[in-house]
């Protein structure tokens, strides 16, 4: 009897250490120091690899299991911008291209990476490239449900990212006219000489 205990106790410490105690004892001891960068061990590396690949595994299984439809990239009144800004552009053959609702983590870099987080996931309405492919400016379309809950706020950031950038930032309201499309057409020529 008495080697049987001896067993399951031993069993019931493996056990401990194996599932609980050995993390608990990594966190404690290992701890970086403030302002210190952790070094991830192997160990560490194929435990992110497996649950990087098993999140991507979940995705994927969520994108199997639903059902998707199409939708416009542009609402009614962002289209009829986009076609008039293209045909605008298209009378300076070769020197400017048109892009929409890109992600301005895709155009704007900084070191900062709590700053570049904060811009990554926004998106700009149009983007208008120079013929090396930098952009050059950036036009927000501020249609009539434009103005909800933080609004202002985002287009803060993005105006001044852009503008720490170099990069032309317009914002065109519901009512523009064809002169405030000209207008950014001449800001556009003016910054490029």
């Amino acid at each position: 009897m008495d080697i049987f205990l001896w067993i399951l106790i031993a069993a019931g410490l493996v056990i401990y250490f194996k599932f609980y105690g050995k993390k608990r004892f990594r966190k404690s001891r290992y701890r970086d120091a403030p302002g210190t960068k952790s070094h991830p061990t192997e160990t560490d590396k194929t435990t992110d690899l497996i649950s990087s690949r098993n999140f991507a595994e979940s995705q994927l299984n969520s994108v199997r299991n639903s059902m998707f439809t199409r939708r416009p990239l542009m609402n009614k009144g962002e289209y009829g911008l986009f076609c008039k800004l293209e045909t605008l552009l298209s009378q300076l053959p070769g020197k400017y291209r048109l892009f929409a609702q890109v992600s301005l983590g895709e155009i704007l870099h900084t070191d900062d990476a709590l700053a570049y987080r904060s811009i990554n996931c926004k998106r700009s309405d149009f983007v208008i490239i120079d013929r090396a492919g930098y952009p050059v400016a950036v036009i927000e379309y501020q249609g009539g449900g434009h103005y909800q809950k933080d609004a202002s706020i985002r287009d803060a950031i993005k105006r001044q990212a852009c503008n720490s950038a170099g990069i032309v930032f317009k914002e065109l309201h519901e009512r523009y006219s064809d002169e405030d499309l000209k207008a950014v057409i001449s800001e556009l020529n003016a910054s490029a000489d």
